[in-house]
């Protein structure tokens, strides 16, 4: 296995390990404090469209992010995993009963899909991330999906698009701790991460 790969391997592993240690009281206070961090940010606040996430296992819980955003009249679409892995889009309505099964331990919106390329239309899009980099870039769980969509925008970007603001959400200790080396070329920055003490922007 390349050097590279293996400090990757290594990484998730650490990460996720130490989010578990955490335990579930304290993944609940920072991701609270994280989330009154982010809602105050001004491209939130002045947010017609935000694409966010549902957690899945030990993320960052988004639910009162999102719910905050809805009573603000935000439009919030969630991702729908496809079968390649990238990311179809879908509005959430605020109703967390009628979430259903998207697959690989995914909840996805009940309503129609809006296509990949909706998200480059979104004020902000709000990313899971296991940890990003001193200079913003993101390590993800391996899927892939993620780095696509932000490919996407990174492309619609470079052509003169306006794009979302991408944003990672962290607990303490992820953010600036990953160390380069195990950073592939895939893999793609984000323009800000938020932890429950601080919201630092790499760009934009």
């Amino acid at each position: 296995m390349p050097d590279q790969i293996l400090e990757k391997a290594t990484a998730r592993s650490r990460f996720v390990n130490d989010r578990r240690a955490l335990g579930n009281r304290e993944r609940a206070r920072q991701a609270r404090a994280a989330t009154l961090r982010l809602l105050a940010d001004p491209h939130l606040t002045t947010a017609d469209t935000v694409a966010a996430y549902w957690p899945l296992g030990s993320e960052p819980d988004t639910r009162a992010l999102i719910g905050t955003l809805l009573e603000r009249g935000v439009r919030v679409l969630l991702p729908v995993l496809l079968a390649d892995r990238d990311l179809d889009w879908a509005r959430y309505d605020g109703d967390p009963d009628a979430l259903r099964d998207g697959g690989a331990g995914t909840r996805r919106p009940h309503g129609t899909t809006l296509g990949t390329g909706v998200v480059l239309r979104a004020a902000a899009l709000i990313v899971p991330a296991l940890a990003v980099t001193a200079d913003g870039v993101r390590l993800g769980r391996g899927g892939g999906s993620y780095d696509r969509v932000l490919a996407r925008i990174a492309a619609a970007r470079e052509s003169g698009r306006q794009t979302p603001w991408t944003c990672a959400l962290l607990y303490e200790g992820e953010l600036g701790t990953l160390d380069a080396a195990a950073v592939e070329p895939h893999d793609r920055p984000v323009d800000a991460a938020c932890t429950a003490s601080e919201l630092v922007t790499f760009r934009g």
